[in-house]
Parts: C-alpha cells; sequence; structure tokens
C-alpha cells in the first residue's frame, strides 16, 4: 500500500512539475500571431491614410492591402508550423522529464524504503490466493506442493481482514489452524463464523472440537450445551455423539456418557473399528463402574477445613485485595471442584470446601479420591493468577472423610 501510495505522489509530482513545457507552446503561439496581427494592423492604416491624402491611387491602395493579407497569411502559416513542431518538442521534454520522476521517486522508494520481504509476499499471494478462492469454493488446490500451510493461512488471514463479515472465511481460518495444531486459536476462528451464521452443522461441529482440544478433551458447560443442541438437530450424528461421549467421560459425567456410548457402539455405521472401539468399550466399563461408585457413595459428602496461613506484613500490602482458596483433582478436569472466595480484608482464618461449591455436578470433590489445595491472593480479584500475584504451595490431600489442610501463602508471581 505504501508502495502504491509513493508511486501517485511521484506521478503528480511529475505532472505538477512538467506542466509548464505543456503550456508553453499555445502560450508563444497566441503571443506570435498577435504580433502579426498588430503590424498588419499598422501597416493598413498607414494605407488607408496614404490613400486619404492621394499619395496612392485606389489601385494602388488595393494592390498594396492585398500584398500585405499575403504576407501576413504566409507568415501564420509559416508561425504555425514552427509552433507545431515547438510544442511537439515541448511536449516530448515534458514527458521526458514526467519520466524521469516517476522513475526517481520509485527508485528513491527503492532505495530507502522497499522491504525484500513484500516482494516475497506478492510472490506468495500470486501463487496462493488462487488456491485459497478455490478451497473456499469447496475445489481442491492446485499448487499446494508449492507452499506451505502457513502460506495459506497468511493469505487467507488477509482475506479475512479485508472482509471480516464472511463467515466463510473465519471458518477455512479455523480449519487451517486445526491442521497446524493450534485448537485454542482455531476455536476463536470458529466462534467467530459461528456468531456471524449460528445454526450450520459445518461451523458448530468442528468448533466443538476445537473446543475440547483446547480444553485437553475436558468438556465445559459451553461445548457441551453446543454438543447436544447439535445432537436435538441431527441424533444420529455421530462425531456429535463421539465427542460429548468422551468430554463426559473425561470430566466425570458418567450418567450422561454411558447412553452414549451404548449407541456408538450398537450403530452399524458407527465405523468403529479395531483398536478405537476397544477404547470405547474400556471406557464404557469404567463410566459403568463409576457410575455405581458415584450411587453407592451418593450420601458421602467430602470436605475439606482449610487453614490459610497469611503474613501480616502481606495483608498490610493487599489490603484490597481477593482471596480465593481452590481444591482441584490431582488428575482429571483443570477447572476447580471447590472455589470460595473472600475479601482479604474480611477473609476467615478457616475455609470449607465441600460438594456445595461444585461448579458442575459432575465435577463433586467426593467424585475424585486425591485432590489439590492452593491460594490465591489476587489484586485484581480474577481468579486466574497473574503477575504480582501471591500464592500458596499446593498441597495434596484424599477426600475420603473430613480433611484438615493448612495452606501459607508465601510466593509471589514474577
Amino acid at each position: 500500500m505504501f508502495f502504491f501510495a509513493v508511486l501517485l505522489i511521484a506521478i503528480l509530482t511529475a505532472a505538477w512539475v512538467s506542466r509548464p513545457l505543456w503550456l508553453r507552446p499555445s502560450r508563444q503561439e497566441l503571443s506570435v500571431r498577435a504580433l502579426d496581427r498588430s503590424v498588419y494592423e499598422e501597416r493598413r492604416r498607414e494605407l488607408d491614410q496614404d490613400l486619404l491624402a492621394e499619395e496612392l491611387t485606389a489601385e494602388e491602395h488595393a494592390a498594396l492591402l492585398e500584398e500585405l493579407a499575403r504576407t501576413l497569411l504566409a507568415d501564420e502559416r509559416q508561425g504555425a508550423d514552427a509552433q507545431a513542431a515547438a510544442a511537439a518538442q515541448s511536449r516530448v521534454w515534458g514527458l521526458a522529464v514526467a519520466l524521469l520522476l516517476v522513475l526517481l521517486g520509485v527508485g528513491l522508494y527503492a532505495a530507502l524504503w522497499f522491504d525484500p520481504a513484500l516482494a516475497t509476499w506478492w510472490k506468495v499471494e500470486a501463487l496462493v490466493g488462487p488456491d485459497v478462492d478455490r478451497v473456499l469454493k469447496g475445489q481442491p488446490p492446485q499448487n499446494n506442493k508449492s507452499y506451505g500451510l502457513p502460506d495459506f493461512v497468511r493469505v487467507l488471514q488477509t482475506r479475512v481482514a479485508a472482509d471480516p463479515g464472511r463467515a466463510d472465511l473465519w471458518a477455512g481460518l479455523g480449519m487451517s489452524y486445526e491442521q497446524l495444531h493450534a485448537p485454542d486459536i482455531a476455536a476463536l476462528a470458529f466462534a467467530h463464523a459461528n456468531q456471524l451464521h449460528p445454526g450450520q452443522v459445518g461451523i458448530e461441529l468442528p468448533l466443538a472440537q476445537a473446543q475440547l482440544e483446547a480444553s485437553d478433551g475436558q468438556l465445559d458447560a459451553s461445548t457441551r450445551d453446543l454438543l447436544e443442541s447439535l445432537l436435538k438437530q441431527s441424533p444420529q450424528l455421530l462425531p456429535a455423539q463421539l465427542m460429548l461421549a468422551e468430554g463426559s467421560y473425561n470430566v466425570g459425567d458418567y450418567a450422561r456418557a454411558i447412553p452414549l456410548y451404548d449407541a456408538l457402539l450398537a450403530a452399524p455405521d458407527s465405523g468403529l473399528q479395531g483398536h478405537d472401539r476397544q477404547v470405547l468399550e474400556a471406557h464404557r466399563q469404567d463410566a459403568v463402574a463409576r457410575a455405581a461408585a458415584d450411587i453407592k457413595n451418593a450420601g458421602q459428602v467430602a470436605k475439606l477445613d482449610v487453614t490459610v496461613a497469611i503474613p501480616a506484613s502481606l495483608r498490610a500490602q493487599a489490603a484490597g485485595a481477593t482471596l480465593f482458596v481452590f481444591a482441584k483433582a490431582v488428575q482429571g478436569p483443570p477447572m476447580p471442584l471447590a472455589v470460595a472466595r473472600y475479601s482479604l480484608s474480611a477473609a476467615p482464618a478457616e475455609v470449607v470446601l465441600d460438594d456445595s461449591m461444585a461448579m458442575m455436578p459432575a465435577l463433586r470433590l467426593s467424585n475424585f479420591a486425591q485432590v489439590k489445595v492452593s491460594a490465591l491472593i489476587s489484586r485484581q480479584g480474577q481468579a486466574l493468577p497473574q503477575s504480582g500475584d501471591w500464592v500458596s504451595p499446593a498441597v495434596f490431600s484424599s477426600t475420603v472423610g473430613e480433611q484438615h489442610i493448612h495452606l501459607l501463602i508465601n510466593q509471589r508471581l514474577p
């Protein structure tokens, strides 16, 4: 873009500078003609005076006037030819000056500001651009052996920036990031496409897959709702069944996972063979066993009594901060199983974490045998630790029976 701006400025400058060379011949031509006619008129007046003074006869006067007119006509023809030649020469010089100025401007740009990477980008755009258009139309690429996937993504990003209202561009970008093994960025692209064009299976299904991959297979509420919505529209949508079954199993929601496993394993067109089928069967059996254990232990409520020690100097230094106390599964989903939040100035010395604090019914303390407990003092009031916040070392604990845990907040994040 900068190159074209420099070129335009060079052209306008050249046109302005060479303007006198284009206009000068016409002005000179007018000046010479005016002088010839002035001389003609002066001579004619003298002849008219000689006629009145009877120094010339009428025949002599007429003859002299005719000769004077012929002379003026010949001078005008000769002047016109000379002026035409001068005009042509002046325009040639004007064109030469304009072209020279344009070349000087482009040369100056090339010497001082031109980035060689720009030329490389133009080549990439010329090579990859047609393939991007073909892929968006559902056609196979033709030049994909001549460039890599990162180049394809770069060109697609420029298309998205130029027309951000096209859902197909965002979906194509999401698929490209999936192939680059960047599910978190792919999920953002698919989510944008879904906002622009909601309710499309071709967008919502890869969106759910990208969100699952970005969370290491842990099913969160938004992905669960998205998959359930897809299955309401298409109950036999096998990819959605598989993702919802595995995601539910990973977060301990066995009651939801078991019927989905049953449907997948019984479907004649599931395509599950060999190792994949064995994995699902093993997960189903484990889910059944764990669901039975949950029913057996339904009356048991895990309870963690946590004592949080905070140095007095830290309390004074972070008086307006927020205290968080977390319990997370040692092996399981990354989201907390229980969390307590207090203003640091009003935080109690002892905190109780139990099943009533679960973020999801399947993610209760009592559903996991081992947990790790930690505390955070956040200056911004956010549960995600940030630079400058204070934390305690994590303490591992069983959830069986009543547990007493002691935490000391003595570490500051860099």
